[in-house]
């Protein structure tokens, strides 16, 4: 991805955990830092990859394979070519 693709990925991303999620979110360069309810993590974007980290309170750690899943669906529909 170019900058301009990878500013609008991360600004989407942002809003996204912001406002269907209602995490309070911190951008930094190319990482977003952000933090719920049950739910807190990390993503960074540069040229050639994505690296996430989503750490799950106890009451979401049931539900890790569909947020697994929805986080896949997600990264292939904003990240692909």
């Amino acid at each position: 991805m170019d900058q301009a693709s990878q500013e609008a990925a991360l600004e989407r991303l942002a809003a996204h955990l912001g406002d269907a999620l209602g995490a309070s979110v911190a951008r930094e360069a190319q990482t977003i830092q952000f933090d719920g309810r049950g739910f807190s993590g990390t993503v960074t974007l540069d040229d050639e990859r994505v690296v996430g980290e989503v750490r799950l309170g106890l009451m979401m750690r049931p539900l890790k394979g569909v947020i697994t899943r929805e986080i896949e669906a997600g990264l292939d529909h904003y990240l692909a070519d």
